[in-house]
């Protein structure tokens, strides 16, 4: 069998400037593969569905949505300092960041 590999994707003109302040953050590095996640921004990740899992309606199956914590992990960390256009380019990335890796090798 042949083994599927991933190349990163460029990323959008829209996006540059997230992956900028993302990796000037600590949230993403960048390698030879693309971008990764940090350390820092899995805490913040698990923090967030932390507090939202207390809630009953949040913890139900049909409400697991990634960017639901990724979008509290970002706003927990961003405050009012990042318009909503910003946010959600950050939400976007990050979901792209952590979910391409895992589509890639599906056709192993």
């Amino acid at each position: 069998m042949s083994k599927t590999t991933h190349k990163p994707r460029p990323p959008r003109p829209l996006q540059e400037p997230a992956l900028r302040q993302l990796v000037k953050d600590q949230l993403l590095v960048t390698t030879g593969d693309g971008p990764r996640t940090t350390a820092r921004w899995q805490a913040a990740v698990l923090r967030a569905i932390g507090e939202l899992m207390q809630d009953g309606e949040s913890a139900r199956e049909e409400n697991q949505d990634l960017r639901i914590p990724f979008a509290k992990a970002l706003h927990d960390l961003y405050g009012g300092r990042k318009s909503d256009a910003e946010l959600t380019e950050m939400v976007l990335l990050m979901l792209e960041v952590e979910t391409v890796p895992l589509l890639g090798k599906g056709g192993q």
